[in-house]
């Protein structure tokens, strides 16, 4: 069923500010920068960290959560082999070669001084070629 444009009856002002929504719902993902973590040792000083959730009917919130990771330099030398391997295959390949590679923590730095402690598995990037740092991996955290 279609509505007609001219028989809406909400008001319209044209000249006040558009609404912009303060907190993360569905669908809208916010950007964190932090560091990785292997066994310990810093592996990677810059991580953008992109957090988004799912708005797929049916999954449970640990399940919603959608975390990305894009590694910028200076990057362990373990962990980029991890990454070249990762980006480097496709399909199953690619997932064989995820649960091979060992978890990673990444601490995110909050602006209003607390931190956030994620521990999980990367996932192969959607798109595989290009540096590294434009690369965005998944994170499947584990519990």
């Amino acid at each position: 069923m279609r509505i007609a444009a001219g028989r809406s009856r909400m008001a319209l002002d044209r000249s006040a500010p558009a609404v912009v929504a303060t907190e993360y719902g569905p669908g809208s993902g916010r950007w964190c920068i932090g560091r990785a973590y292997r066994a310990g040792q810093l592996v990677c000083g810059c991580v953008h960290v992109a957090i988004s959730l799912d708005e797929r009917l049916g999954l449970t919130e640990r399940e919603r959560r959608l975390v990305r990771v894009r590694f910028h330099e200076p990057v362990d030398d373990d962990l980029r082999i991890d990454l070249a391997e990762l980006a480097g295959r496709r399909g199953l390949a690619s997932d064989r070669v995820a649960e091979r590679v060992d978890p990673i923590e990444v601490v995110i730095d909050d602006p209003r001084g607390g931190q956030e402690r994620m521990i999980g598995g990367l996932r192969p990037p959607q798109r595989r070629h290009g540096p590294l740092r434009d690369l965005m991996f998944g994170l499947r955290e584990l519990t």
